[in-house]
C-alpha cells in the first residue's frame, strides 16, 4: 500500500468518489438542456446547414488534437515538472495552436474545393478560432486535473455546454443560420477556457528546448496516438459511405451510435474521473493495481449487461422503435455491441498505460491499427455492413489485446486475476443470455405483439442478471450499491466496492 498509509488512501477514495458525483451530476444536469436546445436548433436550421458546419468541424477535430500536442496530458502525467517548465509549455502550446490556425487559414480554400462549397472558406477560418482557445486552456486544464479539482472541472464543462446551447438557439432565432452553430460553440469554449484560466492562471515563459524536451516528447506520443485512433475509428464510416452508399452508411452509423451509447454515457463518465486518479498514484504500483481492479470490475458490471443485452434484443427493438426501414442496422448492431465490451476496457488500458509512461507503446498500437483496420474495412465491404462491423471484433487482437497484455505485465497482474475481475459480469451475462433465449423460444410463436415480446425479453434478461449476482456475488453487489448510495449522501468510499 502507499507509504502514506491507509488513511490517505481513504481520503483519496473520498476525493475520487466526490469527483464521480460531481461529474455525474454535471453530465445529467446538462444533458436535458443540451438535448432540448439541440431539438430546437434542429427545427430552426436545415440538415444542409448542420452538414456544412460538420464539414468544417471534421478537419478541426483532427487538427485540434494534434495542435494541442498533448501538453495538458504532459502536465497531468508528469508531476515532477517545475512551475517554470509548465510556463514554458504554456507558451509552446499557444504557439503551436496559433501556427496550426495559420495553416488552416491557408488551407481553407482547399477544404472548400474538396467539399465543393465556397461557404466553407470563411467558415473554416472562423470555426478554427477554437484552436487559439485550446492553446490558452490546455495547460491550466491539465493542472486542474492534476489537483483532482473535480468540482471546478465539472462546473467548467456545465457552464460551457449551457452557454453554447443558449447562444446557439438565440442566434438561430435571430436569423444567423448555420453561423449559429459556430458562434455558440466558440462562445461555450471561450467561457470554459476563461474559467479554467481564472481558476488556474499559468504565466508564459520563453521555451527552452532542453527543459521542455521530455514533456514535449510525451505529449507528441499522446497526440499522434490520438490522431491515429480517431482516424481509424472514423474510417469504417468513410469506407462504408464510399463503397456501399448513403443508405448503407446511415444504417451502419445508427448501429454504431446505439452500440456506443452505454460505453459513452457510463464508461467515459468514469474515465473522466479516473484519468487524474491514475496520474496521481502512478508511482505506487499497488495503488495502481487496486484502482485498476475497482474500475475494471465496476465498468464490466455496469456496461457489459447493457451491451450484451443490446446484442440480444437490439435487432428486434430497432424494428419496434424505428420501423422496418432500419432493418439493415440489425446485423451490425450485434457485432458492434459485443465489440464495445472490449473497446470500453481498451480505453481504460490506454489510460493507465499513459500514466505509467508507456505512451510510445500506445502510439505504436494506434498506428498499427490505423494501417490494419481501414484495409480490413475495405475488404469487408464485399460482404456488406455486417462484415464491416464484424471486423472490429475479429481484429480486436490487434487493437485491444496488445494494450491488455502490456498493462498486465507493467502492473504485474496475472491473467487469472484479471479474468477474476470480469467473471461476475461475464457469468451474469451468460445467465442473462440463457434467460432471454428461453423467453424467445416461448414468444417465438407470435402469440404476443412484438413490442410486448421485446419488453418481456428486456425485463427477464435484466432480472436474470441481477438475480444471478444477488445469489452468487451478493457481497460484491451490495458493496457497489452502498457506494452508489453513498454518492448521494456524500460519504461514498471506494473501499466499499472492494472484495
Amino acid at each position: 500500500m502507499s507509504p502514506e498509509g491507509p488513511h490517505s488512501v481513504r481520503s483519496l477514495d473520498r476525493t475520487v468518489a466526490g469527483g464521480l458525483a460531481w461529474a455525474a451530476g454535471a453530465k445529467f444536469a446538462t444533458q436535458f438542456f443540451a438535448w432540448t436546445f439541440t431539438v430546437i436548433t434542429a427545427r430552426l436550421l436545415s440538415p444542409a446547414e448542420f452538414g456544412l458546419v460538420n464539414m468544417a468541424g471534421f478537419i478541426n477535430v483532427l487538427t485540434s488534437t494534434l495542435a494541442e500536442f498533448g501538453m495538458g496530458q504532459a502536465v497531468l502525467q508528469m508531476p515532477e515538472l517545475e512551475a517554470g517548465t509548465v510556463a514554458q509549455l504554456n507558451t509552446a502550446c499557444l504557439a503551436i495552436c496559433a501556427a496550426a490556425y495559420g495553416l488552416l487559414v491557408l488551407a481553407a480554400p482547399l477544404v472548400a474545393a474538396f467539399f465543393k462549397s465556397d461557404q466553407l472558406r470563411l467558415l473554416v477560418v472562423v470555426n478554427s478560432l477554437g484552436l487559439i482557445i485550446t492553446g490558452f486552456q490546455s495547460v491550466p486544464y491539465g493542472l486542474l486535473e492534476k489537483d483532482l479539482d473535480y468540482r471546478r472541472l465539472s462546473l467548467c464543462e456545465s457552464i460551457a455546454v449551457l452557454l453554447q446551447a443558449v447562444i446557439t438557439v438565440g442566434c438561430a432565432l435571430s436569423g444567423f443560420a448555420y453561423w449559429s452553430l459556430v458562434v455558440g460553440a466558440l462562445a461555450g469554449r471561450t467561457a470554459g477556457a476563461a474559467l479554467t484560466y481564472y481558476w488556474k492562471p499559468v504565466p508564459f515563459a520563453l521555451p527552452r528546448w532542453n527543459e521542455i524536451r521530455a514533456p514535449m516528447r510525451l505529449g507528441a506520443h499522446i497526440a499522434i496516438g490520438r490522431i491515429a485512433a480517431t482516424a481509424y475509428a472514423m474510417s469504417d464510416g468513410v469506407i462504408v459511405g464510399r463503397m456501399l452508399g448513403g443508405a448503407a452508411l446511415g444504417a451502419y452509423q445508427m448501429a454504431m451510435s446505439l452500440a456506443n451509447a452505454p460505453a459513452e454515457k457510463i464508461g467515459l463518465l468514469v474515465m473522466r474521473v479516473t484519468g487524474p486518479l491514475f496520474a496521481k498514484v502512478q508511482k505506487d504500483q499497488e495503488l495502481v493495481r487496486r484502482y485498476f481492479r475497482i474500475v475494471s470490475e465496476s465498468l464490466s458490471l455496469a456496461v457489459f449487461p447493457l451491451l450484451i443485452g443490446l446484442a440480444l434484443v437490439g435487432p428486434e427493438a430497432l424494428g419496434v422503435l424505428l420501423g422496418s426501414k432500419w432493418s439493415a442496422a440489425a446485423g451490425p448492431i450485434r457485432w458492434l455491441a459485443v465489440f464495445m465490451c472490449a473497446r470500453t476496457l481498451s480505453v481504460l488500458f490506454s489510460q493507465v498505460l499513459v500514466s505509467l509512461r508507456w505512451t510510445r507503446f500506445n502510439m505504436f498500437v494506434s498506428l498499427v491499427s490505423f494501417v490494419v483496420m481501414p484495409s480490413a474495412f475495405f475488404v469487408a465491404t464485399r460482404w456488406g455492413t455486417n462484415a464491416v462491423a464484424a471486423s472490429w471484433l475479429i481484429l480486436s487482437p490487434v487493437t485491444v489485446l496488445p494494450l491488455a497484455v502490456k498493462l498486465l505485465h507493467a502492473t504485474q497482474l496475472r491473467y487469472r486475476d484479471f479474468l477474476g475481475m470480469l467473471m461476475p459480469a461475464l457469468a451474469g451475462c451468460a445467465m442473462m443470455v440463457a434467460a432471454v433465449m428461453a423467453v424467445r423460444l416461448w414468444t417465438g410463436n407470435g402469440h404476443i405483439p412484438a413490442v410486448a415480446a421485446v419488453a418481456v425479453q428486456v425485463a427477464v434478461g435484466g432480472a436474470a442478471y441481477l438475480g444471478f449476482l444477488w445469489v452468487f456475488y451478493r457481497n460484491k453487489l451490495t458493496r457497489y450499491i452502498d457506494f452508489l448510495l453513498g454518492l448521494r449522501r456524500g460519504d461514498a468510499v471506494l473501499s466499499k466496492a472492494e472484495s
